[in-house]
């Protein structure tokens, strides 16, 4: 067998890192395309109403983009990286003690 192939089945260990860092790192990568795609055209001017401050926001087909650059970039590093956010943990645990404390209440 070639060591390409053992590679490919080779099962990873899942890493997982701060859910902020985690989210930042994504919002970086899918920002920066979004740029490099969109250029000028990336954000528009929003002003608020309530305290008169203008801010950039994506325009709404940058937006759409970056939404599914996002969620491609999360996918990759999931599956490519095995890098993944700390969140998924919390969810683990928390279907742990549900499922501990329907094993206590029988």
């Amino acid at each position: 067998m070639s060591s390409s192939v053992n590679k490919k089945n080779k099962i990873m260990s899942k890493i997982y890192i701060d859910n902020s860092k985690f989210m930042e790192y994504i919002d970086e990568l899918a920002t920066q395309i979004t740029e490099i795609n969109f250029g000028a055209e990336t954000y528009r001017e929003l002003k608020s109403d309530l305290d008169n401050d203008i801010r950039m926001i994506f325009t709404d087909e940058a937006q759409d983009y970056y939404n599914e650059m996002y969620d491609e970039f999360e996918t990759l590093t999931n599956n490519l990286l095995g890098v993944y956010s700390n969140t998924e943990l919390d969810n683990l645990e928390d279907i742990a003690k549900s499922y501990r404390e329907l094993k206590l209440k029988k």
